[in-house]
């Protein structure tokens, strides 16, 4: 790890500390808005109902 010129944290290979956690989370929730998405279409909603919830989240 080394400081950067403002002051924060870059490891050796250039990246963010918990970057990869990061992206971990990320891919978690999207795989979850997909899921999400999908048991509405299997109810029968409409695409549009189901996409709306979505954004409300």
């Amino acid at each position: 790890m080394r400081v950067t010129e403002g002051g924060g944290m870059v490891g050796f290979s250039g990246s963010v500390p918990g970057a990869a956690r990061l992206h971990l989370v990320e891919r978690v929730f999207a795989a979850m808005l997909t899921g999400f998405a999908n048991q509405q279409l299997a109810r029968n909603l409409a695409r549009t109902t189901a996409e709306g919830r979505e954004n409300t989240l």
